[in-house]
């Protein structure tokens, strides 16, 4: 009975911490560029990276950026303890880091690296930004995306991700203010991270043709009803109309909203 009783008291007398997590209310914050550039990166890959997007702010005097393994760990839902895995998937995101970004005509373009290097500790990751595009994830130049992290790390569809930060793109983030965004038709494969070939029948003959229900079957509506059902993501997608002129579609209107923490308008 007395050993009881002092297990209970040690217990009361010793309570365990829990440490409060780097990344909670972690706000990403790139240049609208990024936001809806192509990249080769895997879902996961992409939510490594914007993990450490978003604590830009602290990179040292050579871009470093620093990070718990713990921390990432647990927002990724990743094994911290699988060294060998861990590592694996950071060389991945810095070598797949290749971007291209698209101008207003076909001439104009821009290509090139986001991540330069990568090194760790026991305790932390580090990668190392190109000081070349910095300005395009610092807030130091114009058109800026922003969001939480928390709001895009539940998605398991890459579909999911890329419509969320393409509408977050084009709106202004205001609680219960309802936006429109048109994605046209020559922007769909970018908008929801597709090949380029994906969802045409034909494609490169003269009989090529997009293949619309199909793509609203795998991927559009799968794709908003994930945005909708996730309960910390803040976006809400009210209505997706598809856009014609007679019988030739121009493209999709969607219509969204942002949500607050109790879900208004959801």
């Amino acid at each position: 009975m007395h050993e009881q009783k002092y297990e209970l008291e040690k217990e009361i007398n010793h309570p365990v911490l829990k440490y409060p997590n780097s990344l909670d209310n972690a706000l990403v914050v790139v240049s609208n560029l990024i936001a809806r550039a192509t990249t080769k990166w895997t879902l996961e890959e992409t939510k490594m990276f914007l993990c450490m997007v978003s604590k830009v702010k602290t990179r040292d005097k050579d871009n470093w950026v620093t990070v718990s393994k713990k921390d990432l760990a647990e927002k990724l839902g990743i094994d911290a303890t699988n060294k060998p895995k861990m590592r694996e998937m950071f060389r991945k995101m810095v070598s797949k880091s290749f971007i291209d970004f698209d101008g207003e005509t076909e001439d104009d373009w821009m290509s090139g690296v986001l991540l330069i290097s990568i090194k760790s500790t026991k305790k932390d990751i580090s990668v190392q930004f190109n000081p070349t595009y910095l300005p395009l994830l610092d807030q130091l130049s114009s058109h800026f995306t922003e969001f939480y992290l928390s709001s895009v790390l539940d998605f398991n569809h890459m579909a999911s991700y890329k419509l969320y930060v393409y509408l977050v793109s084009w709106a202004k983030y205001i609680i219960g203010e309802t936006e429109k965004a048109i994605i046209p038709k020559n922007k769909i494969h970018q908008a929801f991270g597709l090949k380029e070939t994906d969802y045409w029948r034909n494609y490169g003959t003269d009989n090529a043709k997009f293949d619309w229900k199909m793509f609203e079957t795998k991927v559009l509506n799968p794709a908003i009803q994930e945005i909708n059902e996730l309960k910390d993501c803040d976006m809400h997608i009210l209505g997706c109309d598809k856009k014609k002129d007679g019988k030739y579609v121009l493209g999709y209107e969607i219509e969204y909203v942002f949500v607050n923490e109790e879900g208004f308008m959801k």
